[in-house]
């Protein structure tokens, strides 16, 4: 079966179990460095919001001998799992003063989202790109975020530096940081211990950090947070080399350790590689903390 084949099987299927009036489509999705996924979403009637489901990763499946009746059936599941059981309102998106409140921003890779931010206001920062968001809904169920584009700012009448104005103040208060020695990270992984968010660990037996957010969702941006790598140097007496491990997170390494540039680059890289899917990836490059100047450099 070609994948073409497959996906009008998927939706063939599911069109049977919906009232006619349901609309079950498949659409392009350009998710973060420029990674093109097909999208399946169920829109009932009187519901404006639906799952997406990438069909990309079951195809795949059904390449490698997962019979097609069981992968209907997870595809199906997936979207009564998450099926939103009310609307979503977000004609608030279109007033200014119901959105700058919730305005907060992420970092992607500047050459790998060419195409994505020719239509997005952004700052360059180091190889990467600083692009915004609304943060629409954030809740123990997950978090739901809108792009903001060009013409939104026309709509609302505001410049590219308001924006990185309000996402200055916003982001670190919608989305705090969580800054934990990897010992503590590990513990939680292994024993489940429970570690307080936000604090800094008492005991620092392994020179390795992981920097985030409480959401741990494109929580590399905490590195930009103000005053958290200046104070953080200050407390270990030293600058600091910062890995992009993924969109989610950084390590922090002190730079008195053992351990060259090279070597640091070369993880990265091989992690990138080997460990992420192609959306995850954030940077192959390794950066650089200077307690001295308080400026974050390749």
């Amino acid at each position: 079966m070609t994948y073409q084949e497959f996906k009008q099987h998927i939706v063939t299927g599911l069109q049977q179990e919906f009232p006619p009036a349901t609309r079950i489509s498949i659409q392009d999705i350009i998710k973060n460095n420029d990674i093109h996924l097909d999208g399946l979403t169920v829109f009932t009637e009187g519901c404006n919001i639906s799952p997406t489901i990438y069909l990309n990763y079951y195809y795949s499946q059904y390449e490698k001998g997962r019979p097609l009746p069981e992968i209907y059936r997870d595809i199906r599941n997936a979207y009564q799992e998450n099926s939103p059981s009310i609307n979503i309102d977000i004609s608030f998106f279109t007033i200014y003063s119901k959105v700058k409140s919730r305005i907060v921003f992420k970092l992607i890779n500047y050459q790998r989202n060419r195409e994505l931010l020719k239509n997005v206001p952004y700052f360059r920062f180091l190889d990467l790109a600083i692009v915004f968001h609304c943060l629409a809904k954030t809740d123990e169920t997950g978090t739901a975020t809108i792009l903001i584009q060009n013409r939104h700012l026309s709509l609302w009448d505001i410049t590219k530096d308001d924006l990185y104005a309000l996402a200055m103040a916003n982001t670190p208060k919608l989305l705090p940081y969580d800054l934990r020695n990897m010992t503590d990270v590990l513990k939680e992984l292994l024993w489940e211990d429970q570690c307080v968010p936000g604090e800094f660990s008492s005991q620092e037996v392994f020179p390795m950090y992981l920097l985030s957010n409480r959401r741990k969702l494109h929580g590399s941006v905490c590195m930009l947070y103000p005053n958290l790598l200046s104070d953080f140097s200050r407390r270990l007496g030293c600058d600091l080399y910062l890995l992009p491990s993924s969109i989610h997170e950084v390590l922090i390494i002190p730079a008195n350790q053992n351990g060259t540039y090279e070597e640091l680059s070369d993880m990265v890289r091989e992690v990138n590689a080997t460990q992420l899917s192609g959306e995850e990836i954030l940077s192959d490059h390794v950066y650089y903390f200077s307690r001295e100047t308080g400026k974050l450099t390749l």
